[in-house]
C-alpha cells in the first residue's frame, strides 16, 4: 500500500531539475533555458506532487535535460534467468480457497503526480478485503527511470522538492514491466533499484528479471520485455520522422534469452493455456501512433493457432478493440492501458482499419491551454476458466466490464458484461 499519508501537505519548492539547471555553470546561463526554468517551476512549486502539467510535451526542457544526463552511457546487460530455482514462472493461487485471483494493473503510472498517488490508493484500498492479490505496473517511469526517479515515484522517498510517490504492493506480490523511458536511462535504474523491490512472497531477490509468467490451471499471464530495444541511436531516435527509420529508431525486438525462455520453460505450445499478454508498447494502434509489430512476429511461432489478451501501455489513453492481426503477427484482443499517471491524449483515431471498440474522450482538466483525459487503471480476477476485466478511473467508477473464458486448448469466448453510458465512446467497430 502506498506509504503517503491520505492528505498530503502542500509544500512551495523548487523541483529539483529547476535547482540542478541552475547550478549547471553554462546550460543555466542562456536566456532560453532560463525561460524553460521559470516556466517549469511555475508548474511545480505549487504541490506537494510534481503538477500533471510538467510532463505536457510542449514543457520540453525537463525531457531534454533527463535524457542527455544518461543517453550515451552504456546500456545495462540484460538479465535472464540461472539456474537457482527461480525460472520466471510462478504459480497463481487465491488469498483464501473458493476467492477469485485478483491483480490490479495500470500503465505509465511513474510521474510521482498526484494522480499517480491517487491510482495507487485505488489499486489497494485501506480494506483488506478488497486488496488484489498482485499488482503489475506496464511500464514507464519519468522523465527516465533513473535511481533518483524511481527512489521518488516508486519507493516513496521524499526529496527537498516532492513528496514522494509508493508503487502499491499486492498481498502476494508485485511486479513492473521494462519501457523506453526506463530505458533511457539504459535501464540501469529498473533492473537495480526497483526490480528488487518487487516480484512474489514467496521468491528471494525480488523480481530478477523483465519477464515472468504467472499461471493458473487454465490461464497464463505473460510479461515480455519490449523496452530493452525500444530507444534506437541515441538522439537520433527521439526526432520525429528519423524514428520511423527502422535502423534508427528501436523496433522492441524481444531479446534472444527471453526467446530461449519461452521455448524450454515457459513451453506454450506444449502446455496450452488461455493467455493474456503484457507489455508496454502497443502491437497495433488505432491513434496517430507507431505500431511495434517485430515481438508479434516473434511471438507467432509459440501461439500460431491462438486468440490472445494483449494489455499494453506507450499510448496515453483507454482504448478497446476488438480481435485483429497485422501481417505475420499473432491474433490479439488488444487493451491500451497507458493512463495511470500522465496526462491523457484525447487524439481522434485515425487509422480506421483498426477495429475500435471504445475508447475514453471525457476532459479531466485543462492544463497549460492543453485539455487532458481521465485517468485509470484495471481490476483484473481470474475464477477458474474466466478472466474478467474491470476497467475504472481516477473516480473509482467502473467504467466497462469485460469476460474472456477459456473454453479449451487455448480457445477464447469474449463478451462485454457492462459499458457505462455516458462513458466511453464508441469507435470505428461497435455496431
Amino acid at each position: 500500500m502506498p506509504s503517503n499519508p491520505s492528505t498530503p501537505p502542500r509544500a512551495r519548492r523548487s523541483p529539483k531539475n529547476l535547482t540542478k539547471l541552475n547550478r549547471c555553470p553554462i546550460v543555466g546561463r542562456f536566456a532560453v533555458v532560463s525561460h524553460f526554468n521559470q516556466k517549469v517551476g511555475q508548474l511545480a512549486e505549487v504541490s506537494a506532487f510534481p503538477r500533471l502539467a510538467a510532463f505536457l510535451p510542449q514543457n520540453l526542457w525537463p525531457w531534454v535535460w533527463n535524457y542527455l544526463k544518461s543517453a550515451f552511457t552504456p546500456k545495462y546487460p540484460f538479465p535472464s534467468y540461472g539456474s537457482n530455482g527461480n525460472h520466471g514462472v510462478y504459480r497463481l493461487s487465491p488469498s483464501r480457497p473458493g476467492a477469485p485471483i485478483k491483480i490490479a494493473m495500470a500503465g505509465d503510472w511513474g510521474s510521482g503526480t498526484d494522480e499517480a498517488y491517487t491510482i495507487a490508493t485505488l489499486m489497494c484500498p485501506d480494506d483488506p478485503g478488497s486488496m488484489p492479490d498482485f499488482t503489475i505496473h506496464l511500464g514507464d517511469i519519468y522523465y527516465v527511470g533513473d535511481e533518483d526517479e524511481i527512489n521518488e515515484n516508486c519507493l516513496g522517498q521524499p526529496t527537498s522538492s516532492h513528496l514522494g510517490v509508493r508503487w502499491p504492493h499486492g498481498s502476494q506480490g508485485s511486479f513492473a514491466l521494462n519501457a523506453n523511458h526506463e530505458m533511457y536511462a539504459n535501464g540501469r535504474g529498473y533492473f537495480t533499484t526497483f526490480l528488487p523491490t518487487l516480484g512474489s512472497g514467496g521468491a528471494p531477490g525480488g523480481q530478477r528479471c523483465s519477464f515472468f509468467s504467472l499461471e493458473s490451471d487454465q490461464w497464463r499471464i505473460l510479461g515480455i520485455d519490449t523496452g530493452y530495444n525500444s530507444v534506437g541511436i541515441p538522439v537520433l531516435s527521439q526526432i520525429p520522422g528519423l524514428k520511423e527509420i527502422p535502423a534508427i529508431g528501436g523496433n522492441c525486438r524481444l531479446e534472444d534469452s527471453l526467446i530461449q525462455w519461452l521455448r524450454d520453460v515457459v513451453k506454450p505450445k506444449e502446455n496450452l493455456k488461455a493467455t493474456l499478454l503484457l507489455s508496454h508498447h502497443e502491437y497495433f494502434t488505432a491513434f496517430n501512433d507507431l505500431a511495434y509489430t517485430k515481438p508479434a512476429k516473434q511471438l507467432l511461432g509459440f501461439f500460431p493457432n491462438q486468440e490472445l489478451v494483449w494489455i499494453w501501455g506507450h499510448e496515453h489513453r483507454l482504448a478497446i478493440y476488438d480481435k485483429y492481426k497485422m501481417s505475420g503477427g499473432i491474433t490479439a484482443y488488444g487493451r491500451c492501458l497507458g493512463h495511470g499517471g500522465m496526462p491523457v491524449e484525447l487524439t481522434p483515431p485515425v487509422h480506421q482499419e483498426v477495429p475500435l471498440l471504445y475508447y475514453d474522450q471525457r476532459p479531466y482538466k485543462l492544463l497549460d491551454r492543453t485539455q487532458v483525459g481521465v485517468n485509470g487503471f484495471v481490476n483484473l480476477s481470474l475464477s477458474g476458466p474466466v478472466l474478467t476485466l474491470d476497467y475504472r478511473d481516477i473516480d473509482n467508477n467502473s467504467l466497462l466490464v469485460e469476460e474472456f473464458k477459456h473454453v479449451g486448448n487455448g480457445v477464447l469466448s469474449h463478451n462485454f458484461v457492462n459499458v457505462a453510458q455516458p462513458g466511453l465512446t464508441p469507435g470505428n467497430a461497435v455496431h
